[in-house]
């Protein structure tokens, strides 16, 4: 028996009832079904899933509790499947739609991002390690710093300093106030 082919029904069900005007589900119901829908279809009781605590795991099977990544990623490895599977079911079931249409607009948002060199720039940032937080410093900012630094020595206003240097007022005391000025 295909252990999804209950989770298709239970999507159906889903669907369903969200076009005869009940509420939309929420991320942690849509999750609660398919987590249910995958368990039952594999065979699974809750006491079989121990790893999470049954009444964690019964607690997230009655979307009444939101999860980090880690759970999810535990959940999933709980259940057999990628994490990105359970993601796409659950946003498949809030967006109504099936998870074949679901699959198809996940690729076409990862071809975008590999079109616009995304995938590149994340992958760069894992190898070199942790990036920094925040937008990456402008190359000419420590030349900008200095060169505020110097001309507030010489006795010239910080909105002066900010149309000389072509930056926000906000910048350039953000550059005086980190920035030690060179000793003559």
């Amino acid at each position: 028996m295909n252990p999804f082919g209950r989770v298709m029904t239970l999507q159906s069900m889903a669907l369903s009832s969200d076009l005869i005007g009940e509420k939309p589900m929420d991320a942690a119901e849509a999750l609660a079904v398919v987590v249910r829908g995958v368990r039952r279809g594999q065979g699974l009781s809750q006491e079989d899933i121990n790893n999470l605590g049954r009444s964690h795991f019964s607690r997230i099977e009655r979307g009444e509790v939101s999860i980090g990544l880690d759970v999810l990623v535990k959940l999933a490895g709980i259940l057999d499947l990628d994490p990105a599977t359970l993601l796409l079911m659950a946003t498949s079931m809030q967006n109504h739609e099936s998870f074949k249409d679901g699959q198809k607009r996940l690729t076409k948002q990862l071809a975008r991002i590999r079109k616009a060199g995304i995938d590149l720039e994340i992958e760069s940032q894992a190898r070199t390690g942790k990036p920094r937080p925040g937008r990456p410093a402008r190359p000419d900012a420590a030349r900008n710093a200095i060169e505020a630094n110097r001309l507030k020595q010489w006795g010239i206003s910080v909105a002066e300093i900010a149309e000389r240097l072509g930056l926000s007022e906000a910048t350039v005391r953000r550059y005086l106030k980190t920035t030690k000025p060179e000793q003559p």
